[in-house]
């Protein structure tokens, strides 16, 4: 798997934990992170430990060093026994009941749209390098006709005290032809889905109800739009809800949350999604038991087995309803995190224009400019300004929309 690095970051530990139903994850636990903003190097291979998506099953590193939740707590369906991330036992009994609401430093949000390919650059094979979210590299020094800039088919939800005092975020990432329409159409309607799902999700019921919002959102976006509108059309969404000293995460697609956090005097990145890629095993397996098949280089595509269509880059995503007969689903992927109010400091939700091209850490660095004044707002603006200039300097092919919401905590 082709793979752009910017600022790798050293990891001690991951700990990833399914749910059947409703799955739970949690992604890396750093121990340091020093980086510098640069443009990235090409096929550049980054550890294991943090290749976003490509883990499946229960999965647990633990290094020296490590904080581990209580022995006695481990398992523990008590919410208030952990520290960062939430095990499987909690997550079944997951609630934001009986929390106090608490009242957030600043938020922030920006938006770029992409820009598409030059035509005599478009239709180039683009193997020769390898595969790269950056599709083809200019050559240094190279010139090249312009860029026409394209719809901006990204979207964010901010809502602070959405309801019951649930603060929730949104990243909305369209793809197709209409995606710019169905983004749009997420951002207006997932306020009422999400609010009817945590009124009715008490504790052992809230991951359900929000998998049921997802699905039945999913179904009305259909219905209202038709199947010719979104049989090749979509959305990402990377939503997290938080209240009092509770964050969850409900994953769908590439678009990533991460956490800044500060222990011991360093700085680091905790990725609380995991990208959903058709080449994550769990993801593939699904796929071929609907009928479909994954091929292509890095994150893969979604086919119908033997065919062409519909060559979907995501294996969960809103519409999409071509790529929902061979195994893409609407489920969200869920983490619970337990805040620590002596280390975590930031929330960073952002499409995949960002993360592709200045990674977890450097998003955390430029935030950590801003941690003292709590400007999100500058916050966000530098995490998309600084990701586009990357694109510009490396891809000769179609820049991607890059657009990032800042929450400080």
């Amino acid at each position: 798997w082709g793979f752009i690095a910017v600022g790798m970051l050293r990891v001690s530990a991951l700990a990833l934990c399914l749910l059947a139903g409703a799955d739970a994850f949690s992604g890396s636990i750093p121990t340091a992170m020093k980086p510098q903003l640069r443009a990235p190097a090409v096929s550049r291979r980054a550890p294991v430990a943090i290749k976003m998506g490509l883990f499946d099953g229960f999965q647990k590193a633990v290094s020296d060093g490590m904080k581990t939740p209580a022995e006695e707590g481990a398992g523990s369906s008590d919410l208030d026994e952990y520290q960062g991330y939430i095990l499987p036992e909690g997550m079944r009994e997951f609630t934001f009941d009986n929390r106090e609401t608490r009242e957030l430093a600043s938020v922030g949000q920006f938006s770029l749209g992409g820009q598409n390919a030059p035509v005599e650059v478009a239709y180039e094979a683009p193997r020769q390098q390898g595969w790269s979210p950056f599709g083809m590299f200019q050559k240094e020094g190279a010139g090249g006709p312009q860029r026409a800039d394209k719809e901006n088919q990204d979207g964010t939800l901010v809502k602070p005290y959405m309801y019951d005092g649930v603060s929730t975020f949104c990243i909305f990432d369209g793809h197709g032809e209409n995606g710019r329409r169905v983004s749009e159409w997420c951002e207006k309607n997932m306020p009422s889905y999400l609010s009817n799902a945590i009124a009715e999700g008490r504790q052992g019921q809230l991951l359900n109800r929000i998998t049921d919002a997802y699905r039945a959102a999913d179904q009305a976006l259909l219905n209202e739009f038709g199947y010719a509108a979104v049989e090749d059309s979509g959305t990402t969404m990377a939503c997290m809800m938080n209240k009092g000293d509770l964050l969850l995460v409900a994953g769908l697609g590439d678009s990533r949350v991460v956490l800044g956090l500060e222990e011991e005097g360093v700085l680091g990145a905790q990725a609380v999604t995991l990208d959903q890629s058709p080449s994550v095993a769990a993801e593939r397996r699904r796929i071929e038991a609907a009928g479909g098949e994954v091929r292509g280089e890095g994150v893969g595509r979604v086919y119908a087995a033997g065919q062409q269509f519909p060559g979907l880059a995501v294996s969960r995503a809103f519409g999409d309803a071509d790529g929902k007969q061979y195994g893409v689903t609407v489920d969200p992927q869920f983490i619970g995190w337990k805040i620590r109010p002596e280390c975590d400091w930031v929330v960073i939700a952002a499409s995949d224009g960002v993360w592709n091209a200045i990674g977890n850490e450097n998003a955390v660095e430029i935030c950590n400019k801003y941690r003292e004044t709590k400007d999100a707002q500058n916050a966000a603006r530098e995490i998309t300004e600084t990701s586009r200039k990357v694109w510009e300097s490396v891809a000769r092919g179609r820049i991607d929309d890059i657009t990032c919401v800042v929450v400080y905590l």
